[in-house]
């Protein structure tokens, strides 16, 4: 009998609990161009990680500021 290599996948778990619920509207086209760029059934992912960047550079910005104005 020949050794069959076992093949292991692991699958991606997001490391926090997606609790937080929104309905977002898009113009005509925009998911299709999102579709586009993220893959195809990586849409979700794909914008909560261009948020997650998103949030953290407003909030550095404004963090900046603040140290600018003596806040």
């Amino acid at each position: 009998m020949t050794a069959k290599p076992i093949s292991v996948t692991t699958l991606a778990v997001p490391k926090d609990k997606l609790d937080d619920k929104t309905l977002v509207r898009f113009t005509a086209g925009t998911l299709d161009r999102i579709d586009a760029v993220a893959g195809k059934n990586r849409r979700a992912k794909w914008i909560r990680e261009l948020v997650e960047r998103e949030l953290k550079r407003s909030e550095r910005q404004k963090a900046g500021r603040a140290a600018e104005d003596g806040e």
